[in-house]
């Protein structure tokens, strides 16, 4: 606590009582309690409060801070007793980290329940940013006492470290926080390659720094002599720095370079603070201020490169175009007097608050914090929607990483807008991220004045412009080349609008047809309140459109509906006649309405217990199909009006055949195994052969005479228990696992 103290000393008394207070309630709810590396379990939720607040964050989240494990780790404390001491914000803070920490614990070593997990954390990110600045500080110290964990553990963080929470850092903008994770998590995931550039950068790190410090003498004293820049500028600060090992690597690795090649090992940071502007409160000062800081880091770039040489291609403008996360600055590399290459980084204090604290600058410097809001609105309401369109988890984390946290395209729109797109992005995705219109619609992408693909993957700078035409539609094959969530998302929404009115026109024109070839009067009997009342007796719903998508997907036949809407017409149209008994065939089937043979279809061979359905053939009587034999449900969607009703006789007892494919790992004695269980209960195959695939996965085949089918599904399951048995299908169209009883 004595290091946490000096950093909240200037904050009023009512502030540091509660810091104080939540201090010693974690104190002692942890009393006793040590971390694996013998420590004192509250050295950790102090050095993540130290974290927050160097970080600038307000009371509340100091606070919950200090108390986020309390809940959790110890039984007889409660959210509730965190709010009547601590206040709401408080208590929903260490909610948020608490729900995630126990889904962490839970899923340790399970990949769909980590995707939950991290899902969850995202989620409750939307709700208070605050949650997820705790849990990033909360993150840091435990990555900066990794080492007592044993080394699986240690991978596994690292890694979703640095595929999460690095990102999640730099997404709201904290740099300092993101560039420690990711050195941290590069020290686990690839100890040889970390121990190598850290070694190969002491050795030479004396000639770095004479290098940092002669060039720092050098641009201070042409910045002081510069008589534009003292009118307009009250403070300089000049400080340099070297480039972290992780951002090291990933360049040598990205670009196939060795650590000779990369221009930016040495940096220098200029953060200018401008003289306040005289004009009156409001927008009208806003704009001015911006307009000199504007004025006064473009000038200090010309002084730079009146000394320096700069290196072409080098030059990044993050002023006239931010990153997502809001970060502005000035980016040149330059040849030193020494000949050695330099990154110089101009920037304005306020810039350089939202580049190191990102959102936690809203805290810390007022004037900063509508940039940092509004740049965190945009992407959490991203987050937002993601949340709505995907209830996967492994998905939704999925999105995140390459939607939202993943690398960015800048491109143009031809007014000259910025658009932040995902690296690897076309201009389909472009076209979607305008507006759904403009997708849906799309027939072509010119970049830069030229027509390309619409595959064509942009890059950065480029000038994107969409050719639409009004009668266009999407096809299927954008989804080959779609990056984004998004787009992915509204194609495949199109294409299930597209099948929900085909299946609808298709179910509509079944019933006109089947009504009028038994000449019904179709109008009368297609009104749309008879239609409801039939709906809600056949279909549950009141709705017509679940009536025609049943029929189209054969749920349910025309003349069952038809029968519905008029049972007393339908009886008017057929000339009376002799009832006749309803024949029962062998198999035990009987089709309703009809006296001619039936016949059991040999593609799905059905037996007692399946559902079915008939087919009136052209002089071969009726066949009786299994109700989901692709045969049937062909038959059901291109001549519905001679598809028929069909059930099994309850009092007609009958065997009938079937096929078998019994799945096994091969093994020594495994169709001994398979007849022996078959002789015990009592079945005589009629048909036996066996094969051993390449995987070396075994299939016997069986051909078995079986009453119905809950007999099926109990020989399937005593065949299942059998020692490397995976799986029995029934043979057919389609090879379907027979199910269990």
């Amino acid at each position: 606590m004595e290091q946490l103290r000096p950093l909240i000393a200037e904050r009023p008394p009512e502030e540091r009582e509660k810091i104080e207070a939540a201090y010693e309630f974690a104190r002692q709810a942890h009393a006793g309690v040590n971390r694996k590396s013998g420590e004192p379990y509250i050295t950790h939720p102090v050095a993540v409060a130290i974290i927050l607040a160097e970080l600038g964050l307000d009371t509340d989240a100091i606070a919950a801070g200090l108390l986020h494990d309390t809940v959790e780790d110890v039984e007889h404390i409660t959210f509730g007793m965190i709010e009547a001491a601590f206040g709401l914000d408080v208590r929903r803070i260490v909610e948020g980290e608490t729900k995630v920490s126990k889904l962490t614990k839970l899923s340790a070593n399970l990949q769909d329940e980590q995707s939950e997990n991290l899902r969850q954390m995202l989620i409750a990110m939307t709700d208070d940013i605050r949650i997820i600045i705790v849990k990033l500080a909360d993150r840091l110290h435990n990555m900066r006492t990794l080492a007592s964990m044993k080394p699986e553990k240690q991978q596994r963080i690292a890694r979703e470290t640095i595929e999460i929470f690095a990102p999640l850092a730099h997404r709201l903008g904290i740099g300092q926080i993101k560039w420690e994770l990711e050195d941290l998590s590069f020290k686990y995931l690839d100890p040889e390659a970390y121990r190598y550039l850290q070694t190969r950068l002491r050795t030479r790190q004396d000639e770095r720094e004479s290098h940092i410090t002669q060039a720092l003498e050098q641009l201070r004293a042409e910045l002081l002599d510069d008589i534009e820049l003292s009118e307009w500028v009250e403070d300089i600060d000049i400080a340099g720095r070297s480039k972290h090992l992780w951002s090291i690597h990933n360049k040598m690795q990205k670009e196939g370079k060795a650590l000779e090649q990369i221009f930016d090992l040495l940096a220098i940071r200029l953060i200018l603070t401008p003289k306040p502007v005289n004009a009156p409160e409001g927008r009208q000062k806003d704009r001015a201020e911006d307009a000199r800081e504007k004025r006064v880091c473009y000038h200090t770039l010309g002084i730079v490169h009146s000394m320096w040489s700069p290196i072409p291609g080098r030059f990044k403008d993050y002023i006239a175009v931010p990153k997502p996360n809001g970060y502005q600055s000035l980016h040149t590399t330059v040849i030193s007097q020494g000949g050695q290459p330099i990154e110089v980084q101009i920037r304005s204090r306020r810039m350089h608050m939202v580049a190191e604290f990102g959102v936690a600058a809203h805290w810390m410097y007022k004037q900063g914090g509508s940039l940092a809001e509004k740049t965190r609105e945009n992407w959490l309401e991203q987050m937002r929607q993601l949340q709505l369109d995907i209830t996967d988890a492994s998905d939704f984390v999925d999105a995140v990483k390459n939607d939202i946290l993943g690398g960015r395209v800048f491109v143009f729109t031809p007014r000259g807008d910025t658009v932040s797109l995902p690296q690897g992005a076309t201009p389909v995705d472009f076209a979607y991220h305008i507006h759904s219109r403009i997708g849906d619609t799309t027939i072509g992408g010119r970049v830069n004045g030229s027509i390309v693909s619409l595959s064509h993957k942009l890059k950065n700078g480029d000038m994107v412009e969409i050719v639409t035409n009004k009668n266009s539609t999407p096809s299927r094959d954008w989804l080959n080349f779609a990056t984004t969530r998004s787009a992915r998302s509204k194609i495949r929404h199109h294409f299930r609008v597209l099948e929900r009115a085909e299946a609808l026109q298709n179910g509509h024109d079944v019933l006109e047809k089947y009504l009028r070839k038994r000449q019904l009067p179709v109008r009368q009997l297609m009104r749309t309140k008879i239609l409801e009342d039939v709906s809600f007796k056949l279909a549950g719903s009141r709705n017509p459109d679940d009536l025609y998508l049943a029929i189209h997907a054969g749920k349910l036949t025309p003349g069952a509906v038809a029968r519905m809407l008029a049972p007393q017409l339908a009886q008017e149209q057929r000339p009376p006649r002799a009832p006749t008994p309803r024949p029962v065939e062998p198999g035990g089937v009987y089709v309703e309405g009809f006296s001619t043979t039936t016949k059991l279809a040999n593609c799905c061979s059905p037996i007692r217990g399946d559902q079915v359905m008939g087919y009136l053939t052209r002089g071969r009587g009726v066949t009786v199909h299994r109700i989901d034999c692709p045969n049937m449900v062909r038959l059901l969607k291109f001549e519905p009006e001679r598809c028929v009703a069909a059930s099994w006789n309850p009092g007609q007892r009958g065997n009938a055949i079937v096929d078998l494919d019994v799945v096994a790992a091969d093994r020594s004695g495994l169709l001994s195994d398979v007849l022996s269980l078959l002789a015990a209960l009592k079945h005589s195959p009629m048909k036996v052969a066996a094969g051993v695939g390449a995987d070396s996965v075994a299939h016997i085949s069986l051909r078995l005479a079986v009453e119905h089918q809950a007999e099926l599904m109990a020989l399937a399951n005593e065949l299942r228990k059998i020692d490397s048995v995976t799986d029995v299908l029934r043979v057919g169209r389609g090879n379907k696992s027979v199910p269990k009883s």
